[in-house]
């Protein structure tokens, strides 16, 4: 690193307020804002699942670089980018995972069962989406919390007490070790196998646990951090019993899906405890062992799209069902809501709580509002396994 250009740098600017005004594209110089958003558009399109966070700090054709991204090649491209335009740069962009900081523990498993994932560092901060109880992540970045990855390459920050962290090494340990996985919509591990001892914690329906033994009615079951306790039999199953069982059809699916009926709407929710109206979808399929995309807006373009019959006679049950704004000169497409079809023109999705809505304006379950800013649907069950956002535990990088 270049100490005296640093310093030229601070003497140049009032550096706290310059910086971030210079991180804005439309104060930077034109060829660096280009080169900023090509970059971005090439190796971050979409913010949530991968960071390219650049501050740029300019005096004349000298620029100091800070921030994160989770993509070396982005720095790399960056760096000789600047290059080409004939500028001297001092880099203090930091490419994530943070090794320096985090050591060899950049992997973790979520210790909670429900863990709350938010865009800053902060209770006060947005809630953007949930972890469960037994969920490998990617450990990025540490600032007081967690900056974490989920399965579904989802990008936010957790509190330290929802996430044990490992190395590479624990982190396979865990995913080849026998577990248990939670069937009921909500439970309780206890200290001993008697459901009048102490309880340890709270579960929820596909919160995993390392299975270490049986004991009567019980499975004796241990957390990532090492706690130790006792899950009925009636609400659990081992890791193999349970995906046997698994039937991954629509009609399974849809029964599921019911069994959520009532469940309050809840902002970035993706658990039994509340759900929005893509962590309700997200739900759904993960307790079939599917993982699909975190928000509607990215659901909408996995599987095949399809533009709905005005008979809606085109869908079958299991489809996809999303609702938003319709593209209009000058205006792009944007959606905002998903359902889950379940076939006769009905459909069941989050919005208030979880229940079930008509396209029929002869049912008494008709919903205009929804209606009016239908935009299409799409078919998914065809291609588990053969998208690369389509997957199953068995399959996605986070649990091998």
């Amino acid at each position: 690193m270049n100490k005296t250009l640093i310093l030229l740098l601070i003497g140049a600017f009032g550096l706290s307020s310059v910086c971030k005004a210079q991180a804005k594209g439309d104060a930077l110089p034109a060829d660096v804002a280009q080169l900023d958003d090509s970059l971005r558009q090439v190796y971050a399109p979409d913010g949530r699942v991968d960071l390219f966070d650049v501050d740029y700090t300019l005096a004349g054709k000298r620029v100091m670089l800070r921030g994160v991204t989770t993509s070396a090649s982005a720095k790399e491209a960056l760096l000789h980018g600047l290059d080409a335009e004939g500028y001297e740069w001092t880099d203090c962009l930091q490419v994530l995972p943070d090794t320096a900081a985090l050591g060899e523990e950049t992997y973790g498993i979520l210790n909670l069962s429900v863990a709350n994932l938010r865009v800053e560092p902060d209770f006060s901060s947005e809630m953007t989406t949930q972890g469960l109880l037994g969920m490998p992540v990617r450990v990025l970045q540490q600032d007081g919390w967690f900056r974490i990855q989920t399965p579904d390459r989802y990008i936010a920050w957790v509190h330290p007490v929802a996430v044990h962290r490992v190395t590479r090494e624990g982190l396979e340990a865990w995913n080849h070790a026998d577990k248990v996985v939670v069937t009921a919509h909500y439970g309780f591990v206890f200290s001993e196998p008697d459901e009048a001892s102490q309880s340890v914690s709270d579960v929820v329906a596909g919160n995993r646990l390392k299975q270490e033994g049986i004991c009567g009615d019980f499975y004796r079951v241990s957390y990532p951090d090492g706690r130790r306790g006792f899950i009925s039999k009636s609400i659990a199953k081992p890791e193999a019993e349970w995906r046997k069982s698994l039937k991954q059809d629509a009609a399974s699916i849809l029964r599921t899906a019911h069994t959520l009926m009532g469940i309050p709407y809840l902002w970035a929710g993706t658990s039994s405890k509340g759900v929005d109206c893509s962590g309700f979808v997200r739900t759904v399929l993960f307790l079939h062992d599917i993982l699909i995309p975190r928000d509607a807006s990215q659901q909408a373009y996995v599987g095949r799209h399809i533009d709905i019959a005005p008979d809606f006679s085109n869908l079958q049950a299991g489809d996809l069902v999303f609702f938003g704004r319709k593209a209009m000169p000058g205006r792009k497409e944007r959606v905002v809501h998903v359902a889950l079809y379940l076939g006769g023109k009905r459909f069941i999705h989050s919005q208030g709580d979880v229940h079930i809505s008509s396209f029929d304006p002869a049912d008494p379950l008709f919903d205009e509002f929804n209606l009016n800013r239908l935009l299409f649907a799409t078919r998914i069950l065809p291609y588990i396994n053969k998208e690369p956002s389509l997957n199953t535990t068995e399959t996605n990088e986070f649990y091998l």
